[in-house]
């Protein structure tokens, strides 16, 4: 018995590692993307550098983000273009990843404003309300750009082969 939870808790060990890793490229690369974003924003309208609560919510954001990544990687349909020419999976991947993300934004909305009122048909009036046109084009527009340079670097790195991007990068030629 105890060979059996010794074999279970590893097993459960190794796929926790194992998405640990899968999770890490995308949310360091949102979590700098975003508090970058957020670092020139306050710096063009404000006269301070660093506001912690845009810290977190950028981080959050990113784990967010980086989740989506994972839960988008899951389906079949993201791996549509797998052999085309590169131009059509990246910017596949890009408008994919962009609606999962807008998806999960929404809901996140959504049950936040629940929990906070007095349902969801409370929560969808106040969602309504606090909706603007402009900050929601703002964070999609910012969404796809990050996106499409996630997306192009992953893409370049499966094609050149592991590890060969980063030697590249990172070692002499």
């Amino acid at each position: 018995m105890s060979d059996r939870a010794a074999s279970w808790r590893g097993r459960a060990y190794r796929l926790w590692m194992h998405e640990m890793k899968l999770l890490l490229p995308p949310t360091l690369y949102f979590f700098c993307a975003f508090n970058l974003i957020i670092f020139t924003t306050n710096l063009l309208t404000r006269s301070y550098f660093l506001a912690l609560t845009n810290f977190l919510t950028a981080t959050t954001f990113a784990l967010l983000v980086g989740k989506a990544v994972l839960v988008a990687d899951k389906f079949r349909a993201i791996h549509r273009f797998q052999h085309a020419p590169l131009i059509k999976p990246i910017l596949y991947k890009t408008i994919f990843y962009g609606c999962v993300v807008m998806l999960f934004r929404l809901v996140e909305q959504l049950l936040h404003f629940a929990f906070s009122a007095e349902g969801f048909m409370v929560a969808l009036r106040h969602a309504q309300e606090a909706f603007t046109w402009h900050r929601f084009a703002a964070i999609q527009i910012w969404l796809f750009t990050c996106f499409l340079i996630y997306v192009t670097a992953a893409e370049v790195s499966k094609a050149l082969g592991p590890g060969k991007l980063r030697q590249l990068m990172f070692h002499r030629r």
